[in-house]
């Protein structure tokens, strides 16, 4: 009997989580005076951004966000990102200039000194001989 009330509160417990999510969602997005009258819900992973106390989250590929939209000294531009580059990421070019030189192992080096993220060519979350030789590997690859 204890099993089966245990079971009761749970469903009943998600059925309020539902209907809560629900009755938000039928509200739309707003935040004080700013407000987005029209959206929709697509499919895809989120990129998000952050600027003083505003945040915008989007998924890419979003046609039916079309052309630039703005108000007031606001701007936001649908669809795929623009202004991001198809081209493919070349890893070794680590100060973006399209070139692999001296100034790309510089760069390295100051990342790896720094335990930056960005030195972690390997991606196992240590700074070690194989970050190095990581990054010696796609700068000798080259570049696309």
């Amino acid at each position: 009997m204890k099993s089966n009330m245990n079971t009761r509160r749970l469903v009943a417990g998600a059925l309020a989580s539902i209907a809560i999510t629900a009755v938000g969602a039928a509200a739309g997005p707003s935040g004080g005076a700013f407000e987005i009258v029209s959206y929709t819900i697509d499919a895809g992973g989120t990129s998000s951004t952050t600027g003083g106390s505003y945040e915008l989250a989007g998924t890419i590929g979003q046609p039916d966000a079309g052309v630039e939209m703005t108000g007031g000294s606001f701007s936001l531009t649908g669809g795929f990102w623009a202004g991001v580059s198809t081209t493919p990421a070349c890893d070794a070019d680590l100060n973006g200039d399209g070139f692999l030189n001296f100034f790309d192992i510089s760069a390295f080096l100051g990342f790896f000194s720094a335990m930056d993220p960005v030195a972690d060519f390997n991606g196992d979350g240590f700074f070690n001989f194989f970050d190095i030789s990581a990054f010696l590997v796609a700068f000798s690859a080259g570049c696309p």
